[in-house]
């Protein structure tokens, strides 16, 4: 085989969700998760945003979270506690994002399998089956753990929202790519004597996986 027609996993890059049009923000409660008030935002379950321009509650300015809509004017920013931050004030925006994935260090995933289908019938001298639908499995991610990088916040809040999936996309250096959806499952942390802080992280894909 050629090595010209390998190509290197160095240089990838990640990214959670996709860039839209901004969001104006009229009110934040103080939550866990926030609830953020925003006329007719039309943001999905599993939407990724960013806030900026916040008056007041100026500690949510840069915080990435993933959106679960209440009404047709507020939706909770999973992931993001504002418990304790300073009491909103005025303006400021939610953007859907595609937040890039800081601090990785390794990728493994696609590894599921089609499921089988039992046709085994009484006239069959053999158990006999049919190939079901693909399985993608899941997508499992090593991190420097870093609480201010955006695709990881964006973990951390699909993990948070339990459920509703995310567009992902790898791009790797030679512009090849991987798109799916899927939802973060685990976000799991870990040290030790003269390292840093690493994060192990799976989502599970669901749907089909687009090679690009």
């Amino acid at each position: 085989m050629s090595a010209a027609n390998s190509y290197s996993a160095q240089g990838a890059i990640l990214t959670i969700g996709t860039a839209a049009g901004a969001k104006t923000i009229t009110a934040i409660s103080k939550a866990n998760p926030a609830v953020i008030t925003s006329a007719a935002h039309g943001l999905a379950d599993g939407t990724v945003v960013k806030i900026s321009a916040v008056a007041g509650m100026t500690e949510i300015n840069g915080k990435v979270g993933v959106v679960i809509s209440l009404t047709a004017n507020t939706f909770e920013l999973r992931g993001v506690d504002s418990t304790n931050y300073t009491t909103y004030t005025s303006g400021g925006s939610a953007t859907p994002s595609a937040a890039r994935l800081g601090n990785w260090e390794t990728w493994s995933g696609f590894d599921g399998q089609a499921s089988d289908i039992d046709v085994t019938d009484l006239d069959s001298l053999a158990m006999e089956y049919r190939a079901g639908l693909q399985d993608n499995g899941q997508l499992t991610l090593g991190v420097q753990v870093s609480d201010t990088d955006d695709g990881q916040q964006a973990l951390r809040g699909s993990l948070a929202a339990a459920g509703p999936a995310s567009p992902f996309v790898i791009t790797f250096k030679n512009g090849k790519t991987r798109s799916f959806q899927a939802y973060c499952k685990q976000f799991s942390e870990q040290g030790g004597v003269n390292q840093v802080v690493k994060g192990s992280v799976t989502c599970r894909i669901t749907g089909a996986v687009t090679r690009g």
